[in-house]
C-alpha cells in the first residue's frame, strides 16, 4: 500500500502528491508514468493471467480489487482516463 497524505496517495520517496491518480467505485488507480499506465492497461486487457503465487512482479502486489475479473471494465477505464488526462498535458 502506498503512503497516503491528506487521504491522497503520495510517492514513497520523496512524500510528494502523485499526479496520476483516478478513484473509481471499486478502489483508486495510481500510477507514476505512461508506461506505468500502460502495464496496468495490459493487465486489464489480459485474457489470462498467470501467476506462480510469489511476489515478483509488481502485477502480484496490486490491490485484490484490481486483479477480480468483475473489475477489469473498472480499472480499463481508469486507466484510460488517466492515460487521456497525459494526452492533454
Amino acid at each position: 500500500m502506498r503512503p497516503v497524505r491528506d487521504g491522497a496517495p503520495v510517492d514513497p520517496h520523496f512524500g510528494l502528491p502523485l499526479r496520476l491518480v483516478e478513484p473509481t467505485r471499486a478502489g483508486v488507480v495510481w500510477a507514476y508514468n505512461e508506461a506505468h499506465l500502460q502495464a496496468l492497461q495490459a493487465f486489464a486487457v489480459a485474457k489470462l493471467r498467470e501467476g506462480n503465487g510469489v511476489h515478483s512482479s509488481m502485477f502480484s502486489r496490486l490491490p485484490t480489487w484490481m486483479k477480480q475479473a468483475r473489475h477489469r471494465r473498472v480499472l480499463q477505464q481508469a486507466v484510460e482516463r488517466l492515460l487521456g488526462r497525459l494526452q492533454d498535458a
